[in-house]
């Protein structure tokens, strides 16, 4: 009787701990106290607060703590920026251009800003433009936030309203992409880095050159689009290139 009671003692916690939340669940609130705006949103937002711990746990599950930073960084961008007012998303778009001129002189840290964003301690030659986006990102978000709360709506334009805007910024009015460039910007992970940094650069400064009411109803749409990223894996591609600017280990 005994052996079978603790038998069944075993059985019983075994099944607990494959059943119950696993520790990056258990932990979760905790370690997203250290982003403050985010721990708001998800604290106010318990639907939002599952797709941050969904998918940041399957990140890190592959890709450790930088994976699951990079993906808590999308969904906020994302799910938050896209209700941002003109000067929110004006001053975002203007950082990132400082941002992708500073990092320019080295092609290949440009292109892992461009596929897969920054964290602190990346692209140091670069620290002070991306402290100044990070801070622009973050009013975003807290601006998208207080708008969706308000009842703002969603901007959302259809496949067809999203081809003509990337068609025209990819024409100018500031200057048009080159053959090489396009091509560079089709292979994703296999273009050429300074090919896609200066095409990326053309096309910042294309939105930018319209009128400041149009450029951000544009940038606007463009970052309510659903993309799927995997940034695990392309964390994993980039940081097989010497000299990436990423944190790697």
């Amino acid at each position: 009787m005994l052996l079978a009671a603790v038998a069944l003692l075993a059985g019983n916690l075994a099944y607990a701990s494959l059943s119950g939340p696993s520790a990056f669940a258990r932990d979760f609130d905790q370690n997203l106290a250290n982003y403050p705006l985010a721990a708001s949103i998800a604290r106010s937002d318990p639907d939002l607060r599952k797709v941050f711990l969904r998918e940041t746990e399957a990140a890190f599950n592959e890709g450790g703590w930088p994976a699951a930073r990079g993906v808590l960084n999308m969904i906020l961008a994302n799910e938050m920026e896209a209700y941002a007012d003109d000067e929110h998303i004006n001053a975002v778009d203007r950082a990132e251009l400082a941002a992708l001129l500073k990092l320019m002189r080295d092609p290949l840290a440009c292109k892992s800003f461009l596929m897969a964003g920054s964290q602190r301690g990346e692209f140091s030659d670069a620290a002070q433009e991306l402290a100044e986006l990070g801070a622009a990102h973050g009013a975003a978000i807290a601006n998208g936030f207080e708008r969706k709360t308000n009842g703002v709506a969603r901007s959302q334009a259809s496949d067809e309203e999203l081809g003509a805007i990337e068609m025209q910024l990819r024409l100018g009015p500031f200057a048009e992409l080159t053959r090489q460039e396009l091509g560079a910007q089709s292979r994703y992970l296999g273009g050429n880095p300074a090919l896609m940094c200066s095409a990326a650069i053309k096309k910042q400064l294309n939105l930018l050159s319209a009128d400041s009411v149009d450029s951000a109803h544009a940038s606007r749409l463009r970052r309510a689009r659903a993309i799927k990223i995997d940034i695990v894996e392309v964390r994993a591609k980039l940081c097989r290139e010497p000299g990436n600017g990423l944190s790697c280990s």
